[in-house]
């Protein structure tokens, strides 16, 4: 890995995919939310340190709407090259989880990326993040940064959208949403937080099939 930090996008193999799992006895105390922040957080280090032509892309094939939120489900399937994901396995983030017995046994499988079949995108917006809490206090801050009026009565709050998934890390968020759609040829580019572009065909359709998809098909 490179001494300097990856930033921007960088480009997903797409040939291997791995899914991190939690035990049932992890679902069951309510820590499952432990694991998916900790591979999160893990996949992010994984691109920002590793090669922009070797990046590992996140899919949440268990998200759904709950009552009143979205919800991420207790699965995260990543998706790269065997190489990048062995690289990831060794991290110390997944090592803890592994060593402490919160994980299934993790084993790294071959995807197929075939145009024209169903995937799934997840896709980073924006769009959710302007105007709420958190960024009211960062544009305060910036304009005070550069000597500039901050104009409050233009800088509403607005109400979140219950329809988004949140992403925590830290004292930042990042806003996702799921998106079915058929895969193409074209190269898988996402963030260093394994997440696409929503800009038109920014999109990266991954090679999974998420419990939405499967719902949609029966219902058919």
């Amino acid at each position: 890995m490179s001494g300097e930090l990856n930033t921007g996008q960088g480009r997903c193999q797409g040939t291997a995919r791995l899914l991190i799992s939690p035990v049932r006895a992890v679902i069951e105390l309510g820590a499952s939310g432990d694991v998916l922040a900790t591979t999160l957080k893990a996949v992010h280090h994984a691109n920002r340190h590793g090669s922009t032509e070797d990046f590992i892309a996140v899919a949440l094939p268990m998200m759904r709407m709950g009552r009143n939120c979205m919800l991420p489900g207790h699965e995260v399937e990543l998706i790269g090259s065997e190489r990048c994901l062995s690289a990831f396995l060794a991290l110390d983030g997944l090592t803890s989880l592994m060593r402490r017995g919160m994980l299934k046994p993790a084993e790294i499988d071959e995807a197929f990326l075939e145009p024209g079949e169903t995937g799934a995108a997840y896709v980073r917006d924006r769009a959710c993040e302007k105007h709420t809490a958190g960024w009211l206090r960062r544009n305060k801050a910036r304009a005070k940064r550069r000597g500039k009026p901050w104009q409050e009565k233009r800088a509403k709050l607005k109400a979140n959208d219950l329809s988004v998934l949140a992403l925590h890390y830290g004292e930042s968020v990042l806003h996702v949403r799921q998106m079915i759609a058929e895969m193409s040829d074209a190269p898988l580019m996402v963030s260093t937080y394994g997440f696409s572009s929503p800009t038109a065909g920014g999109q990266a359709v991954l090679p999974v099939l998420p419990d939405a998809a499967r719902e949609a098909h029966d219902a058919a």
